[in-house]
């Protein structure tokens, strides 16, 4: 009986915790999306990584309009999936743009000083719905 109760609570808790891990990617981006739109610029720049914050502060603004306007091509969100793998995120959000038209977007995170930043963004507009992830995949960065 003692058996079948830590199994039962080995469960729980790595549910729990893999409940936990599930939401924070996403819960990243929503934040992202939020603060982005209320033009909270230093804010946003705290949720990139370290790499990308340096190289916006060095090219100045020449960057920033892509990270500043990727959370806003999704109109409409159908799914959304995430892989973790030691200190890289991948985050892959399947939607709706503007017209309707099928949209997967693709964030790779890197997690530094106890914190998910957005490392790399890729927006693929698809042709149609089959075209959607199943799974977290990172953007490719060729």
């Amino acid at each position: 009986m003692k058996r079948i109760f830590l199994i039962i609570l080995y469960i729980s808790i790595a549910s729990c915790a893999s409940t936990k891990e599930s939401k924070d990617l996403f819960e990243n981006y929503n934040t992202y999306s939020i603060k982005i739109k209320n033009n909270k610029v230093k804010f946003i720049m705290s949720m990139l990584s370290k790499d990308k914050a340096q190289k916006i502060k060095a090219l100045g603004a020449k960057e920033f309009p892509v990270l500043s306007e990727f959370s806003h091509v999704l109109h409409k969100i159908e799914s959304h999936y995430q892989s973790i793998e030691n200190n890289i995120g991948c985050l892959t959000i399947n939607g709706y743009g503007e017209n309707n038209k099928p949209i997967v977007l693709s964030i790779k995170y890197l997690h530094e000083d106890k914190n998910w930043g957005v490392d790399f963004v890729e927006v693929y507009y698809a042709d149609s719905r089959n075209e959607f992830q199943n799974k977290g995949v990172c953007p490719s960065e060729s």
